[in-house]
């Protein structure tokens, strides 16, 4: 596991982040959705609530790699992950969907990854750059 940069971490956080999560199928099929449900829960890991992702959970029970796109401006980065854990109950479930209730959404569940690599890629000389 690699930390997440402070700078990445703010963006994550940060109002209007676009985020991206993209799995592939085990013959290699991209998949990428956009979930407002991602957040950090310590500082290698990153979680998401299983919203509507279907195809993203079958995928990542064939491949647990994936990566995660943060894009806000001209800001953005890319943070490679490995899918650790699907948790279906407990106090993470709990505070996602108590996050998710505003919205009058409901996660069946919360998904764990462990970060691996994280890249500059916004829109500079720097895109590319491995960060962690």
């Amino acid at each position: 596991m690699v930390k997440i940069p402070e700078n990445v971490e703010e963006l994550i956080k940060k109002q209007g982040t676009t985020k991206i999560l993209v799995t592939s199928s085990k013959s290699g099929k991209p998949h990428a959705i956009v979930a407002g449900s991602i957040g950090l829960a310590g500082p290698g890991e990153i979680i998401m609530g299983e919203i509507l992702s279907k195809v993203s959970g079958a995928n990542l029970k064939e491949n647990p790699n994936a990566a995660f796109l943060f894009v806000n401006g001209l800001e953005s980065y890319e943070v490679d992950v490995s899918f650790k854990a699907r948790l279906d109950k407990g106090p993470a479930l709990d505070a996602m969907n108590e996050a998710l209730k505003a919205m009058k959404l409901s996660a069946a569940a919360v998904w764990s990854f462990e970060a691996k690599a994280v890249y500059d890629q916004g829109a500079s000389p720097k895109a590319g750059t491995k960060l962690a």
